[in-house]
């Protein structure tokens, strides 16, 4: 999950509502519902078409690509939260499986903080030139006209000095950041999932998605297509669709694939016709340009929760393709059913215990340790709230132990799917008597794959792996060996 220091960051509105300006707990993932900050609000008109497509290997790479946080994450596993997180936390994605993420988002526009200027209830971000002086008349207060967007006078007096106390106060009425831009449109998120026992017809059935959604499509796409179309009518290869939309009215709801494509097409006039608030940028108040320099104020995700949280839905992947073998033995080699049961046991059991924390977690981030006292003039130490939070956090720390010895001595969630049964697809002309599976393709199937995308975007991620550390992991593991009928693998 991606942690923040400081400055702006993206992410999908909460499912409680958003408006501008209002404060926001990174910790709690919440809206705290108080405007601290003075600003006038600003549109910039005209829309804004983007699509990604993305390779994911489970759920906590799709949350990743989503650009849901570790507190926003917490919140898909136990309650509300933003559309993309509850998509993501309810999507099944199994790490054996070709999935392919498909983004698309059409923006209106934006609505986002400027420096307060009382005429205008909101200014255009391109004002006439006529009617761009920003000098305000006589009979308006110059004081409450600023070049600038700083905190009100309120906020100003809760800050104070900066203590410890002032801060904890600030950041309870106020939050860590503020909401400095709401945009309005139409998102829609899918995750396709293409299964085939053979690797070459899945492959060609992800190329074919991927070609027709190309802007300007790609070679061998009529072959490609052909070919995919035949696989799927036939029945060995098989593909289905998860998708959301946020925003957007008027459409139909796609029941196939050509008609997923088209519902794509339609999206910027859909987005037009019944806009909705779909993501918001988060900025911290110490970005602020008169923010005392010396005040610090903390807005990165706590590393614990998040490692609890990417451990969580990693185990969900795994659990699905642990299923998946079960349900399906002659498409995998590896463990034995009795041996898959134990470890189904072993992840289910973890997956509970990491959800109850979760649910702690949650319940006591918006329990405070000190508690105002003598009409507010001074606090005091609240002793159940902080022995609820140490043994919270006594509970992570053994947790987090457990987790790590359980994946063979990493905090790297990824490396446990290197206990997983090996999928036949993934072996390539397998026509021989035996089938020689090695060390290297279990590592670059389950982990090399990931590991690759995750350094193009983040190389400081304990996810993020070498190829000194890619060809460690191959050399611990035994190579397997399995007859052809046992793979049952096709070219």
């Amino acid at each position: 999950m991606p942690t923040t220091n400081a400055g702006t960051i993206n992410m999908g509105t909460p499912e409680s509502g958003v408006e501008l300006g209002l404060g926001w707990d990174s910790q709690r993932a919440e809206i705290i519902p108080n405007r601290c900050i003075r600003f006038a609000p600003v549109k910039e008109e005209g829309q804004t078409i983007r699509m990604q497509l993305k390779e994911v290997s489970d759920t906590s790479e799709l949350m990743e690509q989503l650009s849901v946080s570790a507190g926003m994450s917490i919140k898909s596993a136990v309650g509300s939260a933003s559309a993309q997180g509850k998509f993501a936390s309810n999507t099944k994605v199994t790490s054996s499986s070709n999935t392919l993420l498909i983004h698309a988002t059409v923006d209106n526009g934006v609505l986002f903080v400027g420096p307060s200027q009382p005429l205008d209830p909101v200014r255009s971000a391109f004002p006439l030139h006529g009617n761009s002086s920003t000098k305000a008349p006589w009979w308006v207060n110059s004081s409450e006209v600023s070049p600038v967007i700083h905190l009100t006078e309120e906020a100003r007096d809760i800050l104070g000095d900066g203590s410890a106390r002032n801060i904890r106060e600030f950041e309870r009425l106020c939050g860590d950041s503020f909401v400095s831009a709401i945009y309005s449109g139409a998102e829609l998120i899918a995750v396709m999932t293409v299964k085939s026992k053979s690797r070459s017809k899945a492959q060609s059935a992800q190329g074919c998605v991927k070609a027709k959604l190309s802007a300007w499509g790609a070679k061998g796409e009529t072959s490609a297509c052909a070919t995919a179309a035949t696989d799927q009518k036939n029945g060995s290869t098989e593909v289905a669709v998860d998708f959301t939309q946020i925003g957007g009215a008027g459409g139909k709801i796609p029941m196939n694939q050509e008609g997923f494509l088209n519902k794509l097409n339609e999206l910027p006039s859909e987005a037009q016709a019944g806009p909705q608030f779909h993501s918001m940028n988060l900025t911290a108040y110490s970005d602020l340009p008169h923010w005392p320099h010396a005040i610090a104020m903390n807005t990165a995700d706590d590393p614990e929760d998040a490692l609890l949280v990417n451990f969580y839905y990693t185990l969900t992947s795994v659990q699905h393709t642990l299923q998946d073998a079960l349900d399906n033995p002659d498409q995998y080699v590896g463990e034995d059913e009795e041996q898959l049961k134990t470890l189904q046991d072993q992840v289910i059991q973890y997956r509970r215990d990491i959800f109850g924390t979760l649910q702690d977690i949650q319940r006591l981030a918006g329990i405070p340790t000190e508690v105002p006292v003598f009409f507010g003039l001074i606090s005091r130490t609240d002793p159940d709230a902080v022995h609820q939070k140490e043994q919270l956090e006594a509970m992570v720390q053994e947790q987090k132990k457990r987790l790590i010895s359980f994946n063979g001595g990493s905090e790297n969630p990824n490396l446990i799917k290197l206990k997983l049964p090996f999928p036949c697809v993934a072996v390539e002309n397998c026509t021989q008597v035996n089938c020689d599976i090695t060390g290297k393709d279990i590592v670059e199937y389950y982990v090399g794959r990931q590991s690759r995308r995750t350094c193009q975007t983040d190389s400081a991620s304990m996810e993020c792996l070498n190829n000194m550390q890619l060809d460690s992991l191959a050399e611990s593991l035994d190579s397997i060996s399995a007859k052809q009928d046992e793979c049952n693998s096709e070219t």
